[in-house]
């Protein structure tokens, strides 16, 4: 039997879930990072939808102060690809580390984006994801931190077009 929570407006079958409401966004990093520096990346913005006209669905994620808060909970996937530029420095290991806070306030390393080369001038874009369960959006949150820079690897975004973006799915309920 086929049923409609109406709390939730989840379609059932026999009580076990069918479809849920579903959300895909994107967000890009609008510029490089300082080259060397390691530390939270925070200069993300959303895809226009008035002129790049990307696939969104349902509700935005939002971000303030280098924090990405969900909109609704549920199980999610997070999937960024990761523009590394390694300059003169030859850095034989460069990473991104997307950290999760259950609790609102600690936050602990999920995943990493790793690249490296013992040579000059390499770019490389680095693609990885996560699945997180969000039991709860005033809790559940997550941000990227860059580590082991050398001094003059760096990643790369533009506003203008998808450097290094982030993707956010909603994939069904908690």
């Amino acid at each position: 039997m086929i049923t409609i929570d109406g709390g939730t407006g989840v379609i059932l079958n026999n009580g076990v879930e069918v479809a849920s409401p579903k959300m895909v966004d994107h967000w890009r990093m609008t510029s490089d990072t300082t080259a060397g520096q390691d530390g939270v990346i925070s200069n993300w913005a959303q895809v226009s939808t008035s002129n790049h006209l990307p696939g969104r669905i349902g509700s935005s994620m939002s971000v303030s102060s280098h924090i990405f808060t969900f909109p609704t909970t549920g199980i999610y996937d997070i999937t960024a690809s990761l523009a590394f530029f390694i300059g003169t420095s030859n850095d034989t290991i460069a990473q991104v580390w997307l950290k999760v806070s259950y609790d609102g306030t600690n936050y602990n390393e999920v995943a990493s984006w790793r690249t490296g080369e013992a040579s000059d001038s390499i770019h490389q874009t680095v693609t990885n994801n996560y699945i997180l369960d969000v039991t709860n959006t005033s809790n559940v949150k997550f941000y990227f931190e860059s580590d082991s820079f050398a001094g003059t690897t760096e990643l790369r975004g533009t506003s203008d077009l998808g450097v290094s973006c982030v993707t956010i799915t909603r994939l069904g309920d908690t």
